[in-house]
């Protein structure tokens, strides 16, 4: 696979004046034996890369390409034209927004293989050393997360960059689970815990986010015991809680609150913390949210209307849940955002007027009159409530319905919504779960492959939007730009 040969890419994109600890960087993007691997300074701001292939510079690239792929897959947001996306189509070898998310995590997994290489004799403390192994690791467990769950077998690489890696065959996907596990194992005994990063290094992997993605590791390999110790390592971190409301967690003085997990940073640079895009400093998420041409009073941008919920969506939430009056706004509703000076009544005329607008990114104009249309608030990528829905499941699959139903409980009652009875049949849990995840999860990137995992993605897709699950999509097609590059490639089934 020629695409994944990207492993200093991240270095060149480094951006200068960040924190002093990615000063090191050769600014002419050079990096050699002679010139670096000589400081921890220098293997934080090659660490720094990864990072930044989080946050993505533009559309279909990072978070924002990922939680639009999700989005799109569940029927349950359209783009500018309310037109849902055709999955017969959409779910093609040659989508680009499917074959940048196979370039995205490769890349990460590239640079993290270099930075492992380099480590074990490089001339710098030891308690570095196994900190940035613990990141090391991290990532790659992660990037390899998120490539398993989507695509299956997927060539395992564990190695920096060699040309026989452009010819590799894919790796059963039981072997890739058992090295994504090992990996955020060894992750968690190594990384700090969040308390113990210093507040200029907020954001970067702790070991809670290790265990929240063993934790979700174990639940697709189906080890119930194990997925509930990992679960309980990091409740015993006592470092994570929910936000006192559904509001308070979309919020720009929200970033890294107590429910954050693991979060893309979109810090502004000036303030002293690291921000982890190379694209203007900031995300695109707000205008890609907000209604089409709103108005720059009312959006970044002025609206671009890119991820668009559907009405389906909208009439989905009970009526009491706070979760659809706060954050979920369909033409005719009021709506006034942390960045707007007056109340918006959404109009009824407006361009995507069969549509329903999340709020948890879109706040309002501009809130940094420097850059042009980019915004500072971060993107969660795992978070506590979406953590204790797992918990639940798991503790459901271990016989503990009672105790499964009080965690699921906690996230319900947040919303201000009553309590379920406790049930001890497997469909009505699966069914109140999979309603709270909904609810609680849309416009975020892990929905989709939750309805994959469990097996109701059909069920959901027929019953809300009538579409019949071809079950090729429980996996994204193998990009055919890679296998046309790399002929030893196979194809997933159906494709």
């Amino acid at each position: 696979m020629k695409k994944i040969n990207y492993l200093f890419v991240g270095v060149m994109l480094i951006l200068a004046g960040c924190n002093n600890f990615l000063d090191t960087v050769p600014q002419n993007g050079d990096v050699t034996d002679a010139s670096y691997w000589k400081s921890t300074e220098e293997f934080d701001a090659f660490m720094y890369g990864a990072y930044i292939e989080m946050a993505g510079a533009f559309d279909q690239t990072g978070v924002g390409n990922w939680i639009k792929i999700s989005c799109f897959v569940s029927q349950d947001a359209t783009g500018p034209d309310e037109i849902r996306k055709p999955l017969n189509q959409y779910m093609s070898a040659t989508n680009s927004q499917i074959t940048a998310f196979w370039t995205n995590y490769f890349k990460i997994n590239a640079k993290v293989n270099t930075l492992l290489s380099r480590l074990k004799d490089a001339p710098i403390p030891e308690a570095d050393k196994t900190r940035l192994e613990g990141e090391a690791l991290f990532f790659r467990g992660f990037a390899y997360f998120h490539l398993v769950r989507a695509y299956g077998d997927v060539p395992l690489i564990l190695e920096p960059y060699t040309v026989d890696q452009n010819y590799l065959e894919r790796t059963p996907e039981e072997q890739v689970w058992k090295q994504v596990i090992s990996d955020l194992s060894d992750a968690a005994k190594k990384l700090p815990t969040r308390k113990q990063w210093p507040n200029d290094k907020m954001g970067r992997a702790a070991k809670g986010a290790a265990y929240a993605y063993l934790t979700n590791a174990y639940m697709y390999t189906k080890e119930w015991d194990k997925a509930e110790a990992a679960a309980n390592s990091l409740i015993a971190l006592k470092e994570y809680d929910l936000m006192p409301t559904v509001r308070s967690l979309w919020s720009l003085q929200a970033d890294n609150n107590i429910e954050s997990i693991f979060e893309v940073q979109f810090r502004d640079v000036a303030d002293g913390s690291v921000n982890w895009s190379g694209y203007e400093a900031g995300g695109v998420m707000p205008e890609y949210t907000a209604p089409r041409n709103i108005g720059g009073e009312w959006a970044m941008a002025g609206g671009w209307g890119e991820i668009v919920g559907t009405r389906k969506l909208a009439d989905s939430f009970d009526p009491n849940d706070d979760r659809r009056k706060e954050l979920i706004k369909i033409p005719g509703e009021k709506y006034k955002g942390e960045l707007m000076s007056d109340t918006l009544l959404i109009p009824m005329d407006i361009a995507q007027p069969n549509s329903c607008f999340s709020t948890k990114y879109w706040l309002g104009p501009l809130e940094d009159k420097t850059v042009s249309y980019v915004s500072g608030q971060n993107n969660p990528l795992m978070r506590y409530a979406e953590f204790l829905l797992n918990y639940a499941e798991i503790l459901f699959q271990n016989g503990k319905s009672t105790d499964a139903y009080a965690q699921l409980n906690r996230v319900r009652n947040r919303a201000k919504l009553g309590s379920l009875p406790v049930s001890t049949d497997k469909e009505t849990f699966m069914t109140d779960l999979m309603k709270e995840r909904r609810a609680e999860l849309n416009f975020e990137p892990n929905l989709w492959f939750h309805f994959t995992r469990t097996g109701t993605a059909a069920k959901f897709l027929k019953q809300e939007y009538n579409v019949t699950m071809n079950p090729a999509w429980y996996k994204f097609p193998i990009p055919q730009s890679e296998r046309d590059q790399n002929p030893n490639l196979s194809q997933n089934a159906g494709y």
